[in-house]
């Protein structure tokens, strides 16, 4: 196995060294009062009075009107993986080597609008400005139970896709997860069931060929996307859980091919949306339409959850039969110090953790009393088939396809509600069609935050 990237070290020492000083400077002055005199001078100031603090939030919400709102969002998530490859795998797939870098770096703004919502954000972690979550939401009543969203977000299609990163259980979601089409331009309608035990979700999307979602090349597709979640038993926010949902995509190619795996990586980390492989071929299939499946099912009980899925994909080919492809995954993981995952009712995902003994203190952790922070463990069987006896040759008339069992085990350590350490071990025996199964050991770490 390689060496750690020294630098790397050095960040993730100082990080915890600077975040232990934190914790026992906010030791020292978490009962030190404010003065009356100066909490008077605080409310009186119009300033401060357009500020107001979400007890989740890190950041403060600007009101500099009672319909609009601003808030500061983003996120930093920062990758080490090594790699140990067996000789066939070298030789198959070459030397994916190690890695150390951003796997995220986002920033945007987010707020109210009179009757709505706004959310503008972009991702700088490969050096260029990708949009990711970039909309305006219209309510349809009251009660924001529809909700009517233009610009670009994510298609209402898996759980896994639809559960944020900042909370997801994992450092990548399952390779099965390359079936989910992401974020694209598009319009779509979110409404959740009075009694919030359902949602119905769907719209149309652009699906480009480059990380903007611009390029209309070969490989982009026009989407039809649904999405049916229940939740039978949700009960204090997710403790205890039964999720059930399927949902449904169309695409319609413009130029008249489908594309397996296009989205470009840098090497190990994964700067799309959704799950690519180094193992995955990128396979081009002349079509007339794709139909993109999905079943879920999630539940929880307390500190213990578990969730899987099934992706399926069926592609019109032009000239040759029907293409088929699919892949599946089980989820599941368990709080030691006693914590639980919550559920959005009104996004049918799983949310945030809250941390009952954080490490140290922040805007978000009130009067909790502090302690070791909170630990995870997590455990995930996925499956991704490509291998379908008419998927087309390859330019030099070879076979193409992949088969790829995939087990990870992982550690993840909660310092507060925004800030987390995780710990993977993947296993992985990806199968070629020409040369065969080799197998592959990947060891990967993450620091997380995010305000």
């Amino acid at each position: 196995m390689r060496i750690w990237h020294p630098i790397s070290a050095a960040l993730f020492a100082g990080v915890i060294a600077i975040c232990g000083l934190a914790k026992a400077a906010d030791d020292a002055v978490a009962d030190a009062p404010m003065p009356p005199e100066c909490e008077k001078a605080r409310a009186d100031d119009p300033l401060f009075a357009a500020f107001t603090w979400d007890p989740d939030q890190i950041i403060p919400t600007w009101h500099p009107t009672p319909d609009f709102s601003m808030r500061l969002r983003g996120r930093i998530d920062t990758d080490a993986i090594w790699t140990k490859q067996s000789p066939g795998d070298i030789a198959t797939f070459g030397d994916i080597g190690d890695a150390v870098g951003l796997r995220r770096a986002r920033i945007g703004v987010e707020g109210t609008l009179p009757d709505g919502r706004y959310v503008a954000e972009i991702d700088l972690a490969t050096g260029a400005v990708v949009p990711k979550d970039v909309f305006v939401g219209l309510y349809g009543d009251d009660d924001q139970l529809d909700e009517r969203r233009g610009g670009h977000f994510r298609e209402p299609f898996s759980l896994e896709g639809g559960t944020s990163a900042n909370t997801f259980a994992f450092l990548e979601r399952s390779p099965a997860n390359m079936f989910d089409p992401g974020r694209n331009w598009g319009m779509g309608l979110f409404h959740n069931g009075c009694d919030k035990t359902y949602t119905l979700d769907g719209g149309v999307f652009q699906d480009g060929t480059d990380p903007s979602d611009f390029e209309a090349g070969p490989g982009s597709t026009v989407g039809f996307t649904g999405r049916l979640t229940v939740a039978p038993i949700d009960e204090a926010g997710g403790e205890r859980l039964l999720h059930f949902a399927v949902a449904l995509s169309g695409r319609i190619p413009e130029a008249g091919v489908i594309v397996i795996n296009q989205q470009p990586r840098s090497g190990l980390l994964e700067l799309g949306d959704s799950s690519s492989s180094d193992f995955v071929p990128k396979i081009v299939i002349p079509a007339t339409f794709e139909q993109l499946f999905n079943l879920q099912f999630a539940s929880a009980c307390g500190p213990a959850w578990t969730e899987a899925e099934w992706y399926g994909t069926l592609i019109d080919q032009i000239g040759g039969g029907p293409v088929f492809y699919h892949g599946c995954y089980v989820d599941c993981g368990y709080f030691l110090t006693g914590e639980h995952r919550e559920y959005s009712a009104t996004g049918g995902v799983f949310g945030p953790v809250k941390v009952e003994h954080p490490l140290f203190r922040d805007r978000t952790t009130g009067d909790r009393t502090l302690g070791f922070g909170g630990w995870e463990i997590v455990a995930r069987f996925s499956y991704l088939d490509l291998f379908s006896p008419n998927t087309p040759l390859g330019p030099s008339g070879q076979l193409q396809g992949t088969r790829l069992p995939l087990s990870t085990f992982g550690v993840n350590w909660y310092w507060t509600d925004h800030v987390r350490v995780m710990f993977d071990y993947s296993y992985a025996v990806p199968i070629e069609p020409n040369t065969g199964s080799s197998d592959v050991n990947e060891f990967a770490t993450r620091l997380n935050i995010f305000w």
